[in-house]
């Protein structure tokens, strides 16, 4: 799969307006979800730490400029989404913070430590995760449910508050 950086870039620049200023911070929530379940996080994730969330699926999303941006994926395969991983593969070098979280058929998914990589390669400090069982096929009914996403909504949350005024 090849990744048209261009697209990227251009995508990007539209994207900090969808940041919220908490205090002088910037914060994002940038996500992709297959089947809707890794969004209900990322929204429940967005309130708490009260910023916009995109989905890079089909929202313009961009990270230079951020102080704080959030990572999340659905777990396929053991992997984040394919559409994650080239937009974390497209954003320049950085020097801000990061949060990563995910939804997983299994207890702790795998796709949370390739974002952390990718994320720490680029030079951003990786503060916090969070993880959530999701539906896929007959694993999870429900989930997530109401205490899942009350969970990411306090990580949310706690994430406002680490970072600071």
């Amino acid at each position: 799969m090849t990744v048209n950086c261009n697209l990227i870039l251009n995508r990007m620049q539209s994207f900090i307006q969808y940041a919220t200023l908490i205090g002088t911070m910037k914060a994002a929530v940038v996500y992709y979800s297959k089947g809707g379940k890794t969004r209900k996080v990322a929204e429940a994730i967005s309130k708490g730490l009260e910023c916009g969330a995109l989905d890079v699926g089909t929202d313009a999303c961009e990270a230079a400029g951020l102080d704080l941006l959030v990572v999340g994926s659905g777990t396929y395969g053991g992997m984040p989404g394919p559409k994650i991983v080239d937009f974390l593969n497209g954003i320049p070098a950085g020097s801000g913070k990061a949060a990563i979280f995910a939804t997983s058929a299994g207890p702790s998914p795998k796709s949370i430590q390739k974002i952390k990589d990718i994320l720490e390669g680029k030079g951003y400090q990786v503060i916090s995760s969070f993880s959530c069982r999701g539906h896929f096929l007959l694993s999870n009914r429900g989930h997530p449910d109401e205490k899942d996403l009350e969970e990411a909504k306090v990580f949310g949350s706690d994430l406002k508050k680490r970072m600071g005024p």
